[in-house]
């Protein structure tokens, strides 16, 4: 059976498949990460009662570390029981997701960080007990981890750790909690040709839309400040959902795709109450490359369900739909909000397009090597702002 056929098959199965890989240690590789995105809540909750619950040095293996770096994002409640015992542990150390099952853990977890920061010498026991500290975004946990930021000494500026996840030195969120993903009609994406990559069928690409049509893509309506092209629409949508405004209107969110990254890393934009888009960068270049606009399509938003909150571009490795509104981006590399031209303040995360759209020549439009755009919002001045990253 092939695997895509395996993955919409029945749920006992699939969740009887991974716990065989988790008792023979095997290398379940894409299979293990790709089926445990397909288990139900239940069936994930369950396996990790019976892996983690009883882990130790001894037995950790690659399939239970992706066990936890699942539950992690999709079910991180499901590992709060286990928390003192994955410090111990210390499952998928050294990788920058090995913080991620302390998030949003409760005031217990936060007491028995700080008590092992406190009674330790070791400088990178106190590390790690700092980062966990700060994935749990708990107001108490950052005063504990501000003082730590001294006393250890941290790597970098608390302000970057608060960026990381997701907060301004001042302590305001950058990113919204509501989060929707886009919805394409079925057949807008190329199949996939590759052998390793699974077609869309991802619960994030199945998510049910709310009414309402939305433009995206084809040629926007201002002009690039740089090179003096017309400006590419990524899509069309409302001011109340992007952050730009209170107000249901439409705003078109455009950037040049042929300077983006290539001539000018961030691009930054006004939008006038009449809907006119004013570039704020000014120069004179002749790009390297001309960009073909993306294709034209209609998309719909979908309430993304709590499960699909937190996602991972490296994690997703191309299965997931992380074309999304709003929630806590999916950074390729470090955290990195631009700050706004208009009144130097970090700009609120508004929105993010993964690679492989198609192009109105019928390519697929990469992000460099094939990363994710993020755009940015800054209510106060109706500005937004357009980078992306890449490996």
């Amino acid at each position: 059976m092939l695997l895509p056929d395996f993955l919409r098959g029945p749920a006992h199965e699939i969740e009887s498949f991974v716990d065989a890989i988790l008792a023979k240690e095997y290398d379940g590789g894409t299979c293990l990460d790709a089926a445990l995105s397909h288990l139900s809540e239940e069936a994930l909750d369950r396996l990790v009662r019976k892996w983690v619950a009883t882990l130790d040095s001894d037995n950790l293996s690659e399939g239970i570390e992706s066990l936890i770096a699942c539950a992690s994002l999709q079910r991180p409640a499901a590992l709060h029981p286990f928390l003192e015992r994955l410090f111990e542990v210390q499952p998928s150390q050294g990788n920058y997701y090995a913080s991620w099952p302390w998030r949003k853990a409760p005031a217990s977890a936060v007491a028995y960080l700080a008590a092992q920061a406190e009674a330790s010498t070791d400088k990178e026991l106190r590390m790690q007990a700092f980062e966990c500290l700060l994935e749990t975004r708990q107001a108490a946990a950052l005063d504990i981890c501000a003082a730590l930021a001294q006393s250890i000494p941290a790597r970098h500026p608390m302000a970057l750790y608060l960026e990381g996840i997701g907060l301004s030195e001042s302590g305001n969120a950058l990113y919204a909690e509501a989060s929707f993903h886009l919805v394409f009609p079925r057949k807008h994406f190329k199949p996939r040709s590759q052998s390793w990559n699974l077609p869309r069928i991802h619960p994030t690409w199945q998510l049910e839309a709310e009414d309402g049509a939305y433009r995206f893509g084809g040629m926007g309506s201002g002009q690039c400040g740089l090179c003096g092209g017309e400006l590419h629409r990524l899509a069309e949508l409302p001011e109340n959902r992007i952050g730009l405004s209170e107000r249901p209107q439409l705003a078109s969110l455009e950037t040049c795709l042929s300077c983006l990254g290539m001539e000018q890393s961030v691009l930054h934009y006004r939008h006038e109450d009449s809907g006119t888009v004013v570039s704020l960068d000014k120069g004179e270049c002749t790009p390297e490359f001309l960009a073909t606009p993306l294709k034209q399509c209609e998309v719909r938003l979908a309430p993304t369900p709590a499960r699909w909150r937190g996602q991972d571009w490296g994690l997703s490795n191309g299965r997931e739909n992380l074309h999304r509104l709003g929630g806590f981006p999916c950074w390729v590399q470090s955290a990195n909000h631009p700050s706004c031209p208009c009144c130097g303040e970090k700009m609120q995360f508004m929105m993010q397009l993964d690679s492989e759209l198609p192009d109105e020549d019928g390519e697929e439009w990469l992000w460099g090597s094939g990363g994710i755009c993020y755009g940015f919002s800054c209510a106060p001045c109706r500005t937004t702002a357009y980078m992306w990253q890449c490996t």
